[in-house]
C-alpha cells in the first residue's frame, strides 16, 4: 500500500485542489543569499542501538563489455517532497491516475483536496497485491551475521517510486519487522529490500589465494610460466536449522572472472544464491585472473656470459646471480613440485633443473679449481720474497723453490682457467635453449 505524506506549505488555503503526486529526476538548485558564521562546537553523540546500514538494491543490469568492465555510477536519487493531506478520507489506488514516461513518475488522485495552509495529511495512493520472497541477504562478505529481506517483483502497470517501505508480518496479528528503502521499480522488474538483521544465523569468513600453473615455455634465457592466480573467500554459514534462500554480493574484480555461478551483476557487483538446508555450509566464492612470470637463468646485468673472462670475473661475488648457484635449482624445483603431471612443459622444466645440475657440478669444480690457484699464486709470493730475503746457499735452495712454485702456480692456473670455461660453455648451451 502507497502512502503519501502531504503538506500545505503555500500559505493559503485549499479548496477542492486536485492533486498529483510526481517523482522525478529533475535538475534543480539552490543559492546561499548568506552564510551564517558560528561557533563550532564539538559533537556529543547520543549512545543507541548499531543501526543497521543498507545499500538499496537497484536492481540487475546487463553484462559489462570485456572492455570496459567498470560499471557506472549510481544514479542520483529522486527527490521528494514530504506533503501531508488532511481532509475527507480519500479513495484508495482505483480512482488514482498513474502516469509513467523515462525518470517520471506521477499519481493523479481524482477526487480535489481541501486543505488549510499549514496543515498536513496522509494520503493513500496505491493499493497492490505484489509475490514476494523471504529471504537472508549478505551485502558485506566479512559480516558476522546477515540480513533479513523480501524479494518482490512488480508484476503491476504501474511504476513504483523511491519510497520508505515499511513491512509487516501477515501472520496471525500484524506485527512491525522493520523499515527498507525501495528505488524506483519500473513494471516487471524485482528488487531486494533488507528491513532486518538476523540475529540467529551466524557467519564466518576467510580470504586465501593461490597460483596455478598452467604452461611451462623455455625461451632463450628464461623460463616463462603461464599461471591462474585464484583468490577465494571461504564463508561458513550455520543456518541453525533453518531452511531458506541465501543471496550474497560478491564484489567485482577487474581483471578477474568469477568462478562461481553470477545470478544478477548490477551497481551491487556479482549476485550469487544458494540454498539452505538446515544444516551447516560451507561455500566458495573464488575469482581467477591470467598471470605470466619469467624466471631468468642468467642475470642480465652480468653481462655477456660468452665474452667472461675468467681473470676479470669473481665467481664468488656473483655466487647467487649465475645459473647453478645456491637457489637457482632449488626455486625450479618448487615450482616443479607444484606443478601438476599433465601441465604443458613441464618435461622442459625438469630437464632444465638436470642442467642446472650439472652446471651446479661445473661451478664448484671451477670454484675449487679457482681457489687453488690462488692459493699457488700466494706461495709464488712468498717465494720470491724468500728469493730477496736470503744470500749464498739459502738464496740457491729458495730459487729452487721458486721455479717449483712457479710451475705448481701455473698449472693450478691453468685448471682453474679449464673449470671456468668448462662451466661457462655449459652455462652458453643453457642459455641457447628454448625459443
Amino acid at each position: 500500500m502507497g502512502w503519501a505524506v502531504v503538506e500545505n506549505a503555500s500559505g493559503s488555503d485549499w479548496e477542492g485542489v486536485r492533486v498529483s503526486l510526481v517523482s522525478d529526476d529533475a535538475a534543480a538548485f539552490r543559492q546561499p543569499i548568506f552564510e551564517p558564521i558560528t561557533v563550532p562546537r564539538p559533537e556529543l553523540p547520543v549512545r543507541i542501538a548499531e543501526a543497521i546500514r543498507v545499500t538499496p538494491d537497484t536492481g540487475a543490469m546487463p553484462p559489462m563489455p570485456a572492455a570496459a568492465p567498470m560499471m557506472a555510477p549510481p544514479p542520483a536519487p529522486a527527490p521528494r517532497a514530504a506533503m501531508r493531506v488532511e481532509a475527507a478520507p480519500a479513495p484508495l489506488a482505483a480512482t488514482v491516475t498513474t502516469e509513467a514516461a523515462a525518470g517520471r513518475v506521477a499519481f493523479s488522485l481524482e477526487q480535489p483536496v481541501t486543505l488549510r495552509s499549514g496543515e498536513t495529511a496522509n494520503l493513500p495512493f496505491l493499493d497492490l497485491n505484489l509475490p514476494a520472497e523471504r529471504l537472508w541477504w549478505v551485502q558485506d562478505l566479512t559480516a558476522t551475521r546477515p540480513l533479513q529481506a523480501l524479494r518482490f517483483r512488480n508484476t503491476s502497470n504501474h511504476v513504483l517510486p523511491d519510497g520508505l517501505i515499511t513491512v509487516y508480518d501477515g501472520a496471525g496479528a500484524p506485527s512491525f519487522l522493520g523499515d527498507a528503502e525501495l528505488r524506483a521499480l519500473s513494471p516487471g522488474d524485482q528488487r531486494l529490500i533488507a528491513f532486518a538483521r538476523d540475529r540467529d544465523l551466524r557467519l564466518s569468513s576467510q580470504n586465501s589465494s593461490r597460483d596455478e600453473i598452467t604452461r611451462i615455455t623455455l625461451r632463450r634465457g628464461f623460463i616463462s610460466l603461464d599461471a591462474k592466480r585464484i583468490e577465494e573467500t571461504a564463508i561458513a554459514i550455520d543456518p541453525r536449522g533453518a531452511r531458506g534462500v541465501m543471496v550474497i554480493d560478491a564484489p567485482r574484480r577487474p581483471g578477474a572472472t568469477p568462478r562461481f555461478t553470477v545470478a544478477a551483476e548490477g551497481e551491487f557487483g556479482l549476485r550469487h544464491e544458494i540454498l539452505l538446508e538446515a544444516a551447516p555450509k560451507t561455500i566458495r566464492l573464488g575469482y581467477e585472473r591470467d598471470q605470466r612470470q619469467d624466471v631468468p637463468l642468467w642475470d642480465p646485468g652480468l653481462g655477456d656470459p660468452a665474452l667472461l673472462q675468467p681473470a676479470q670475473f669473481d665467481l664468488e661475488a656473483s655466487l647467487r646471480r649465475i645459473p647453478g648457484g645456491p637457489g637457482s635449482v632449488e626455486r625450479l624445483q618448487e615450482i616443479l613440485n607444484r606443478t601438476g603431471a599433465d601441465v604443458p612443459g613441464r618435461d622442459v622444466l625438469a630437464s632444465t633443473i638436470t642442467a642446472l645440475q650439472e652446471l651446479r657440478v661445473l661451478l664448484d669444480a671451477a670454484r675449487l679449481a679457482a681457489r687453488e690457484a690462488r692459493s699457488a699464486d700466494q706461495a709464488l709470493l712468498r717465494a720470491r720474497q724468500a728469493v730477496e730475503d736470503r744470500s749464498g746457499g739459502e738464496q740457491q735452495a729458495a730459487r729452487q723453490r721458486l721455479n717449483a712454485a712457479s710451475r705448481e702456480a701455473e698449472a693450478k692456473g691453468a685448471a682453474s682457467s679449464r673449470a671456468f670455461e668448462a662451466w661457462q660453455r655449459a652455462v652458453v648451451a643453457l642459455l641457447q635453449r628454448g625459443s
